[in-house]
């Protein structure tokens, strides 16, 4: 799972976008329980589609859902398999973690399980600083890549002075940060770390030495502990922000509190209970009316699902918690930009 694939699948719109998702077991391919269990799904997804749109739309739709499933029969399987399927696009995701057995028929797909796969894969950034060199890499539970462009890795020169390499080295990294925020770990000694970049934004955490020649696999054996030490902290910090929040008015809770402020982008951090869940028909006001049966034609099977994409769209941040933790806060509260 990663940024470019989830914002891909968030990019399509189309009737009917039918997404599956399935419990796997880590494996060499699935087993004959998991495949009963997806094709069962898509026995569901006919169902639904019955009367709905016609019978060789439903037909294509269905086909391409099971040979997509005999693509992944004997793939290396993960936690959870999420597959997508529409008239344009189809595609399947493999998940780090289970997920509610389930299908939906949208405008758009379901990726509220990919945005917590992705909070738990955790892209990270590594930067590796002395006063010589500077090496960025991008990291995930899995390995770490060294980044060459036209920038990095950055070299001083000769001629640059200590405080003109300093300056330098603090341009390119804000550059990098701006442009893409991401939890951050340092690698350097601790003097040339404090002289050249002070205010490195969101550290997670320091490896000390010189590591301008450090593998990409040794640099990520010693950044993972801290990236995971970090990731078990993702609840404490959402509460944390959350209360903050309240306390300087830039607090919002409960579904139909935080329904238009996603249209109107002012949510920065959206925190959600995994498995809250809310059917729901919108008026021509953009006012919801939770249905009592999800399926219905007219009805959304998940607000809080394209909540969460309408937040990820403007640019904020979605953190999605375990059950029973925003208990206080109507399960769904958000963090606001104004």
């Amino acid at each position: 799972m990663n940024r470019a694939t989830l914002a891909e699948l968030q990019r399509q719109r189309c009737y009917p976008s039918i997404s599956v998702l399935v419990n796997t077991t880590p494996a060499v391919g699935l087993s004959p329980s998991e495949l009963d269990t997806a094709m069962r799904l898509v026995g569901q997804v006919d169902d639904r589609l019955e009367g709905d749109v016609s019978d060789r739309l439903r037909q294509h739709l269905v086909e391409r859902l099971r040979a997509l499933i005999e693509e992944q029969s004997g793939e290396p399987s993960d936690h959870a398999l999420a597959l997508f399927v529409s008239t344009q696009y189809s595609a399947a995701v493999r998940l780090s973690r289970p997920v509610i057995e389930r299908t939906t028929i949208d405008d758009t797909f379901t990726t509220r399980d990919l945005v917590a796969d992705l909070n738990r894969t955790a892209s990270y950034r590594l930067v590796t600083i002395s006063e010589q060199r500077s090496r960025l890499f991008l990291g995930d539970r899995s390995r770490l890549v060294e980044q060459h462009d036209n920038v990095w890795p950055i070299e001083r020169r000769n001629d640059q002075t200590p405080t003109a390499w300093a300056r330098d080295l603090d341009h390119h990294l804000s550059h990098e940060h701006d442009s893409h925020p991401l939890p951050s770990v340092v690698a350097g000694v601790q003097r040339s770390i404090r002289n050249l970049a002070p205010a490195l934004a969101d550290t997670i955490g320091v490896i000390a030495g010189n590591h301008d020649t450090t593998s990409s696999s040794d640099l990520h054996r010693a950044a993972w502990p801290i990236v995971t030490d970090w990731l078990e902290t993702d609840t404490a910090r959402a509460v944390s922000q959350l209360d903050a929040a309240l306390s300087a008015n830039r607090y919002a809770g409960g579904i139909h509190e935080i329904w238009p402020l996603a249209h109107d982008g002012r949510i920065a951090t959206l925190v959600v209970e995994t498995d809250y869940v809310v059917p729901a028909r919108v008026d021509r006001n953009n006012q919801l009316h939770p249905a009592d049966d999800p399926h219905a034609p007219d009805v959304n099977d998940d607000i809080v699902d394209d909540t969460i994409e309408l937040v990820l769209q403007h640019g904020g941040a979605a953190i999605i918690v375990t059950p029973g933790t925003l208990t206080d806060h109507h399960h769904i509260a958000a963090v606001l930009r104004y």
